[in-house]
């Protein structure tokens, strides 16, 4: 094959070669979709010829920012003008067998000869797998034997008609050669071709991607079910899983430089190429691709899986991928191929010629910066009594805080954002070294007592903290401690050599990596260039005090105040463990400003250390000359004698959204916690005022009985004192008046007379003794 001549190119285009392409790819938002687009958008193109890129969406909500045109799945109208106004047309055909093969017909029925006014010349690309291979695997070689004449037979795709597939792939089997074949039968306007890409890898990982977020997540405790070992294994002690043995040998490819190819090919369009087997140089067997995540993320340890086994592993990360890992095939891109495409031997746009292994760290720093998991590496320094925070402000006389009651910001901040936090405490009996048992000779020599900073030096290597990050709170606290902890620029002392770059010492641990955020805690200090207010009818007094020693004492002032009231807050136990207040005037000496304005102490190192501009338009070098260090971004000052959600909020919007698998838990965590306080404050409230209410209406109740009683008593007594004043009257008009006007009745009665009235006045007036 090497013998061959390369490909011819297809002639440019007649009339149709000038302006922007436009790129349809099915699914922006998938694997390779988000990769080739942005591929193609900001690489793919010489410069001014920035392509337009047009496609389709899995999620209608995850449109990339550098996509121009978006056409919905359902709008079959408008996905065949898409693909009719595009240049090329690229399909992950093992994903979407169906819908590439009816994009094909539209390509195919489509006339040129009716619509003369196109002159775009069309190239469709389906991408496949190795699955379309996958029975046509060599025999494993045991251990210590030697491969058998024959059996190292190396595939490529001249091979491709004798390919088997999976049981499983070979409907995607029918769909390739339909691309092949069917679509050459228009060479003069439309070309397809088929790309069989190894097992993909890099820029946030597809299949391989259960196995490096399993590396990645924290360990997990699980119960001590006989059921659940397993899943122990991979939770608890962070072994990675091998499917089966392990040796079984799988092409690969990374996928920015199958996106390339995919490119080259569009752009190039060879003529006498129908598909091309795209895998990069690396032999990797499954073994030593999952020993490589494994080594890179954590401890190393991994364990071998039969099927059964290994589908528990997937249940558990929802993601099946047991075909891809059970490929055993040797392949090789053919050497012409690669070379019509830019990817020959000695090419230089290879992202990743020489295979996984040999590429894990830059995979597994771009694992980390397309999942957002970069680990949030931040240190709380400032004055210790600043670092927590009283959640009572005034307490009755008497009362102190209680320890619960002392908010660590820096501990708070870690529980929130899910990130280790670095307890000095802890680590010196983490790292304390062991004493043999009672009675036992010790082994060996005794183990050296390791140091405060060596100690912090093993802890922030142990994978939790390379990979979340981690949280250093007041420590180191001194600058010559922080210049033996951390990997930095270190200004010598004055007739000292600068020390060696990434130098270190022989059994000692390497140095650690800077914080990205240092949060300055700091109190908020009045200006004392604003002169104080006189008493009216006052003049103000000159002050010739120079402003740098206005601005010290306007400090001392400011801390000293605050400090005070903190510490009041505290009993006398509790306060003796906090640094005295007096010993703020060194400490704001120390992290002061020099002659020359410039910052001294931690705060100083941390500065001198963020990344230096290295260009005259601004762009930074964020290693400062040295690979693979990891500089100080930013120091933000925390003002914390503010209200503490204000504090929270500053070092939220400091660090940004938490670097995890669900960034907004913590948020929704808080509104959560805010909306059931609100509801229980509301329920108190609602539960307050009915409770008020009731006691209203049973005190109005108990008021109108009491008022009925009395009114009942006072006419009973009224009516007791009416009869009581009424007795002598009614003995006057018994004895005078009622035997006089009863007989006077009695006679109107026997008469009868026709003015009973007049008659009984003249009875009655007649009996007046008087008269008589």
């Amino acid at each position: 094959r090497s013998a061959r001549m390369p490909p011819k190119e297809a002639a440019p285009p007649p009339g149709g070669g000038g302006g922007s392409k436009k790129i349809f790819i099915y699914e922006l938002d998938g694997y390779l979709g988000k990769v080739l687009g942005e591929f193609a958008k900001n690489k793919g193109f010489a410069e001014g010829e920035t392509p337009i890129i047009s496609g389709s969406l899995i999620d209608p909500r995850n449109k990339p920012t550098w996509a121009d045109e978006v056409v919905r799945k359902d709008d079959l109208l408008g996905l065949k003008k898409a693909l009719l106004s595009s240049d090329i047309i690229v399909y992950d055909v093992a994903s979407t067998p169906k819908e590439a093969t009816s994009a094909l017909k539209v390509l195919l029925k489509y006339d040129y000869a009716e619509n003369p006014e196109d002159e775009t010349d069309k190239v469709m690309i389906g991408v496949s797998n190795l699955l379309s291979w996958y029975n046509n695997k060599v025999p494993l070689i045991a251990d210590g034997e030697e491969p058998a004449p024959g059996d190292e037979r190396v595939l490529a795709s001249e091979d491709a008609p004798e390919r088997k597939p999976h049981d499983n792939y070979k409907a995607q089997v029918t769909v390739e050669n339909l691309i092949i074949n069917k679509g050459n039968c228009r060479k003069d306007r439309l070309k397809t071709y088929v790309v069989w890409a190894g097992l993909l890898y890099g820029c946030g990982e597809g299949v391989l991607h259960s196995l490096f977020r399993c590396s990645w997540l924290p360990p997990e405790e699980v119960g001590s079910d006989d059921a659940l070992s397993l899943r122990r294994a991979w939770c608890t002690e962070k072994k990675l899983p091998i499917l089966g043995s392990g040796k079984n040998k799988i092409p690969m490819i990374h996928v920015s430089d199958l996106a390339g190819m995919v490119l080259e090919l569009a752009k190039r369009r060879p003529e006498d190429v129908k598909s091309v087997l795209a895998v990069d140089k690396g032999e990797t067997t499954l073994a030593g691709c999952v020993g490589a995540i494994s080594k890179a993320m954590q401890s190393g340890d991994v364990m071998n899986l039969d099927q059964n086994q290994y589908l528990q592993f997937m249940t558990d990360f929802e993601e099946p991928h047991v075909n891809s890992l059970l490929l055993q095939l040797n392949m090789k891109m053919t050497l012409l191929n690669g070379e019509v495409l830019g990817y020959g031997e000695e090419e230089e746009k290879w992202v990743a010629k020489n295979g996984f292994i040999e590429n894990i760290d830059r995979i597994v720093e771009e694992y980390r910066k397309w999942r957002n998991l970069q680990p949030v590496r931040v240190l709380f320094y400032g004055p210790p009594t600043l670092a927590w925070y009283p959640m009572k402000q005034a307490l009755p006389d008497g009362q102190f805080l209680k320890p619960e009651d002392m908010l660590s910001l820096a501990r708070d901040f870690s529980s929130e954002y899910q990130v280790t936090y670095i307890d000095i405490d802890s680590l010196k009996e983490e790292f304390k070294a062991k004493e043999p048992a009672e009675g036992a000779e010790p082994e060996g020599e005794p183990e050296e007592e390791k140091s405060v900073i060596e100690m912090v030096q093993l802890k922030l290597q142990q994978p939790q903290c390379r990979n979340q990050g981690f949280i250093l709170d007041n420590y180191p606290a001194t600058r010559e401690d922080a210049e033996a902890l951390f990997d930095c620029d270190v200004v010598p002392a004055e007739g000292e050599e600068p020390p060696d770059v990434g130098e270190t010492v022989e059994g000692k641990p390497p140095k650690a990596p800077l914080p990205q955020t240092v949060l300055s805690l700091i109190v908020n200090v009045p200006d004392p260039a604003v002169p104080p207010v006189p008493a009216e009818g006052e003049e103000p007094d000159p002050d010739d005090t120079p402003m740098a020693e206005k601005i010290k004492a306007a400090k001392l002032e400011a801390y000293t105040t605050v400090l005070s009231a903190r510490l009041a807050l505290l009993d006398e136990e509790t306060r003796e463990k906090q640094p005295p207040v007096e010993e703020i005037d060194a400490w704001l000496t120390d992290n002061g400003l020099d002659e020359e304005g410039q910052q001294l102490g931690c705060l100083g190192l941390y500065m001198t250390n963020k990344p230096k501009p290295q260009t005259e338009g601004g762009a930074e070098d964020t290693t400062n000359g040295v690979p693979g260090r990891q500089m100080c971004e930013q120091v933000v000052d925390i003002v914390t004698d503010y209200d503490l959600n204000f504090i929270q909020d500053k070092i939220r919007l400091s660090i940004g959204d938490p670097r995890n698998y669900d960034p907004s838990k913590p948020r929704r965590e808080r509104e959560a916690k805010a909306k059931a306080l609100a509801e229980a404050k509301a329920a108190a409230a609602a539960a307050s005022k009915k409770a008020e209410e009731e006691a209203n209406r049973v005190q109005r109740d108990g008021k109108a009985k009491l008022d009925a009683e009395r009114l009942a008593k006072l006419q009973d007594e009224e009516r007791d004192a009416l009869l009581l004043r009424s007795q002598p009257m009614r003995k006057y008009l018994m004895d005078n008046v009622l035997p006089s006007l009863t007989r006077g009745l009695q006679e109107v009665a026997k008469v009868r007379p026709d003015d009973p009235v007049d008659y009984l006045a003249e009875y009655l007036f007649n009996l007046d003794p008087q008269l008589h």
